[in-house]
């Protein structure tokens, strides 16, 4: 596994994300293993107050390298959770979508979306992009304080290439006594985040026995989760039932 090499490998300095896809940087959690997380007990998560998609991003938050996501396509739901929460810089190209399709079914972002945006971006404007469920453009998201910056695409590609050339400069110790700081920082904010976490876990678990939330991923899942349905998420989801 990538994330278990990159514990033990001190050569590698900085990690970038990005995708073979142009349309997509990852489209979001798949919504039938949300049911299946619900309905399977060997799905679920062995932890009651954290989910697999929680654990996974700050698992690779926990890891020594500078990780940097590199967004040219739609990133939403489960991908825009991942990068709030694992990355250590965001990037995106212009052309670039940003959505948490998540309340237009019942529910919430919760695989700790709901609580890194609104420590990204304030509870105003995280209200805003969590329950509006329409795509955000990359300017909006560099405004709102979710990505590090939004830049033509060709720009984008020149600006990270000088970015890492300085990053792999700098010592693993360098990065290590930076990171330090930034744990003593925002040591304050553990405990409250973890239960932030928590009541997602718990906002899932009670939004999946009402009607709505079964209704909403029902319907979700009778419209498709295909290429063509997702390239413009919000116009699918106008159409489903009010």
């Amino acid at each position: 596994m990538l994330s278990g090499r990159l514990h033990v490998d001190s050569g590698v300095k900085v990690v970038v994300f990005d995708s073979a896809d142009k349309d997509f940087f990852i489209a979001h959690f798949d919504l039938e293993d949300i049911v299946a997380s619900a309905s399977d007990p060997s799905k679920a998560s062995k932890y009651p107050d954290m989910n697999v998609l929680q654990s996974l991003a700050l698992s690779w938050k926990a890891l020594p390298q500078i990780k940097i996501a590199k967004v040219t396509g739609r990133c939403r739901g489960g991908g825009l959770e991942f990068i709030l929460g694992a990355m250590d810089m965001r990037f995106a190209s212009t052309e670039a979508k940003f959505c948490f399709p998540e309340s237009s079914g019942g529910f919430l972002a919760c695989g700790g979306g709901t609580s890194f945006t609104a420590l990204a971006a304030g509870p105003a404007r995280a209200m805003e992009i969590l329950m509006s469920a329409r795509d955000f453009s990359a300017e909006e998201a560099e405004r709102y304080g979710l990505i590090n910056r939004a830049l033509p695409t060709a720009e984008l590609e020149t600006y990270l290439n000088d970015l890492i050339a300085r990053l792999l400069k700098r010592s693993s110790a360098d990065v290590g006594m930076h990171r330090e700081v930034f744990k003593q920082v925002y040591s304050g904010i553990v405990e409250p985040l973890f239960s932030g976490l928590a009541a997602e876990n718990n906002g899932l678990r009670s939004g999946m026995a009402t009607p709505e939330m079964q209704n909403g991923i029902a319907a979700h899942l009778r419209l498709g989760q295909t290429r063509e349905s997702e390239l413009d998420l919000p116009a699918t989801l106008a159409q489903l039932p009010k």
